[in-house]
């Protein structure tokens, strides 16, 4: 049953069964590439599936007088209210 499997078995099934193929092409650089768009709309439903939540959001940082892109990803499990979050700086 999905309600009695932690956090972390939810998010190994959930990216065991996410397909987001590489649908967008960049001509200039001509290679193909995914958007977040496309990631989302592939992990919705699994995510419903698994009775969580992905919420992504930006920030920005100042890290030693440079500004930075800060994406956040946090994935919320409905059974027990954990959450894990990652994020990356561009």
């Amino acid at each position: 049953k999905i309600e009695t499997i932690n956090i972390y078995e939810k998010m190994a099934h959930i990216q065991n069964e996410l397909k987001a193929p590489k649908g967008q092409y960049n001509k200039f650089g001509k290679y193909k590439y995914r958007s977040c768009e496309d990631i989302l709309e592939a992990v919705k439903p699994i995510c419903l599936k698994y009775r969580t939540t992905l919420i992504i959001h930006d920030e920005i940082e100042c890290i030693a007088g440079m500004n930075y892109l800060k994406a956040v990803c946090t994935i919320y499990d409905w059974d027990s209210d954990n959450k894990v979050e990652a994020y990356a700086y561009a």
